[in-house]
């Protein structure tokens, strides 16, 4: 595969010369060259195929997505993102928020927020029926995790759920 290398004149003089994956040549090192933006760090290979290598198996598509996050909950938790795929109640967004307003404390409400408090407690209250325990932990950040999860316990929370 040819490179296409598109030159941009530098103050010094000196031509230095970027491809279109943002590589560029250090005629002083005589090595292929990639800064990534992000962290400031510069990678160095002889070769362009060797720094195409290193910047896909590194960096490209390898954020700190939640997925991550989820593959690596200790056994027997489940997350949020998990339960509401199991349960069909809504997002995983959905699921927290229901969580988080079942146990902020009422002053936290006003008036016109109670029915909102009170949908977090009939949440809680399903949960509790069918015996599925849930707590926040701090993993990186602070997440609701549900334990030890059984398709009977998620039958059962559905059925209590359609009778809200």
């Amino acid at each position: 595969m040819k490179d296409k290398i598109l030159y941009q004149r530098r103050t010094d003089g000196d031509y230095k010369g970027y491809t279109e994956d943002s590589f560029y040549f250090n005629s002083t090192e005589q090595l292929w060259c990639w800064k990534q933006t992000s962290t400031e760090k510069i990678f160095k290979a002889k070769t362009i195929d060797e720094l195409r290598q290193i910047k896909e198996n590194n960096f490209i598509g390898k954020g700190n997505y939640e997925h991550k996050n989820d593959a690596s909950l200790e056994k027997g938790h489940t997350s949020t993102e998990q339960f509401a795929k199991l349960t069909n109640i809504g997002s995983k967004e959905y699921v927290s928020m229901l969580l988080k307003r079942a146990n902020e404390p009422l002053k936290n409400y006003d008036k016109r927020a109670e029915g909102r408090k009170k949908k977090g407690l009939f949440f809680t209250k399903c949960l509790n029926q069918s015996k599925i325990e849930f707590e926040q932990i701090i993993y990186k950040r602070k997440v609701w995790v549900f334990k030890n999860i059984t398709t009977e316990k998620i039958k059962i929370f559905k059925s209590l759920w359609q009778k809200n």
